[in-house]
C-alpha cells in the first residue's frame, strides 16, 4: 500500500543512481533498495528513501528532496528513531554522497 508521502519507485531508483549506489550519509555501497539489498550490504542493512525536508514541513516527493540512506543512517537522520516528530530538516551538505551535480538528473 502506498501512502501519499511515499516516493515513487522511479524517484527512489533515480536517487540511488544519482548517489552512485552509495548511502547518502556514510557512503557504504547499496546494491538495491529494500530487502533485496540486505544480503549485499556490509552490515546486512536495508536501504530507505528519506525526505530531507519532511512532508509536514513543506517537503515534497521530488528527487531533489530524496536521499537514499542505509538503515543506521536513516535511524540517525530521525533523531535516533523519533520518526513521528519529523522536526529535523536535512540539508544537502548533511549528506556528502547526495551528488547534487550529477549531470544526468539536472534540469
Amino acid at each position: 500500500m502506498s501512502r501519499s508521502e511515499d516516493f515513487s519507485e522511479f524517484t527512489k531508483q533515480s536517487a540511488l543512481v544519482r548517489q552512485w549506489f552509495r548511502c547518502g550519509s556514510c557512503g557504504e555501497h547499496i546494491s538495491q533498495l529494500g530487502e533485496a539489498g540486505r544480503s549485499t550490504h556490509i552490515h546486512g542493512e536495508v536501504a530507505h528513501a528519506h525526505h530531507m525536508r519532511p512532508i509536514r514541513l513543506g517537503g515534497t516527493n521530488s528527487l531533489n528532496n530524496c536521499v537514499i540512506l542505509c538503515g543506521s543512517c536513516h535511524y540517525s537522520a530521525h533523531e535516533g528513531g523519533r520518526y513521528a516528530h519529523g522536526t529535523v530538516v536535512g540539508r544537502k551538505k548533511d549528506f556528502p554522497h547526495f551528488n547534487e551535480h550529477f549531470k544526468h538528473f539536472d534540469g
